[in-house]
């Protein structure tokens, strides 16, 4: 097994355990002989994190649940900022959180408790409140930014997701080293940005995405896929691309389709219903000028497209002290939230790599 952020090779070493301490929020050296009860043990084990021998360029731990249930399925959400990649990332685990899959016979849990606790408070629940949640910051190393346990069919599996900064993707060396051994991309394309469309002039403006810059590639799909190994000049990585924030296009066919099949998945998505709504996704963004956003379906053995809204709502800009407002700086949903589709990628991903029942295959959209 491997760091998911450096890459170094794991080992379960008893020796560098350390516990978390609640009080000064530091890692504290811990020894599993010291407790002598079994139970209390365990559950200490459950808590501990795995000090990774590899400390440059910084020290990292990794909660040792991640270390105990087989090799652990890491994805990352790649997009450049301001294209909801942490909305998206916060709606998928609200919809977990709720329920949203365990008609699939899908068991979720965290992989650490406290880690996980954090990401719904700083994220999720603040999603969940109408807030706009602020861009990620760019850092120097990369870490996964919350982790679950998935148990199908008896068997359990880690799962760890990468939210990482835009900006930190073009950066080369340490920062998307991670990137050479990630199982899975959700490639997240804004269609305020992607798409030149007259009727998003608004939207554009609320969300304060400059007029001038829609239409453009987004630099970090270039970025991920370049740095990405290839075998027969396609790379192996299973992909999804998801149209994000379709709620402003939600009266355009065939988008206002796809968004009125709204409800929670009550089994495996169907492998036509995916290549349909595959063909659909690649066939709006051609017709509409936004192929840059299509090339990771071209370079990769395995993707699949979504039509998503990781909100249901486009942010509204709020008045400020005085009542006042900030154009261009929206600060919560004034209309609440209602996420669409967001677990769609998820499943699919989770099918390519044989986590559920039926794979999902689009290969023949290559053909049309």
């Amino acid at each position: 097994m491997h760091c998911p952020s450096c890459l170094q090779e794991l080992h379960l070493d008893e020796k560098q355990l350390f516990l978390s301490d609640p009080q000064t929020n530091n890692m504290v050296p811990w020894d599993p002989s010291s407790e002598p009860n079994r139970m209390r043990r365990q559950d200490q084990l459950n808590r501990a994190f795995l000090k990774c021998p590899n400390d440059k360029p910084d020290r990292h731990f990794l909660p040792v649940p991640y270390l105990m249930f087989g090799k652990p399925l890491t994805i990352a959400f790649v997009g450049q900022s301001g294209t909801g990649k942490t909305h998206l990332l916060a709606a998928i685990m609200a919809e977990i959180g709720r329920g949203g899959l365990d008609s699939l016979g899908i068991r979720c849990r965290s992989v650490n408790t406290s880690q996980h606790h954090a990401f719904l408070a700083r994220a999720v629940n603040q999603l969940e409140a109408g807030r706009v949640l602020p861009a990620t910051r760019p850092t120097d190393f990369v870490e996964f930014t919350d982790a679950l346990l998935i148990t199908v069919n008896g068997q359990t599996r880690p799962v760890a997701f990468f939210d990482i900064a835009g900006e930190s993707l073009h950066l080369p060396g340490k920062a998307t080293e991670f990137l050479l051994g990630v199982d899975a991309l959700i490639f997240v394309v804004d269609a305020l940005r992607a798409l030149r469309l007259k009727q998003l002039t608004l939207a554009r403006e609320v969300a304060g995405v400059p007029t001038q810059t829609a239409g453009l590639a987004d630099p970090t799909f270039s970025a991920v896929l370049d740095r990405l190994p290839r075998e027969g000049g396609l790379c192996d990585v299973p992909t999804a691309i998801v149209l994000n924030k379709c709620d402003v296009l939600r009266f355009e066919p065939p988008i206002d389709q796809w968004l009125r099949e709204d409800g929670r998945p009550q089994s495996a998505p169907d492998p036509a219903d995916v290549f349909r709504e595959s063909q659909d996704v690649f066939a709006f963004l051609t017709r509409h000028q936004a192929t840059p956003w299509l090339r990771p379906f071209m370079e990769c053995r395995r993707c699949t497209l979504h039509f998503v809204s990781a909100t249901g709502m486009s942010p509204a800009v709020l008045p400020m002290a005085g009542g006042s407002t900030v154009a261009g700086s929206p600060t919560a949903f004034a209309g609440g939230i209602r996420p669409r589709r967001v677990l769609g990628p998820l499943l699919s991903v989770f099918q390519m790599w044989g986590l559920l029942d039926t794979p999902v295959s689009v290969a023949r959209l290559r053909e049309v």
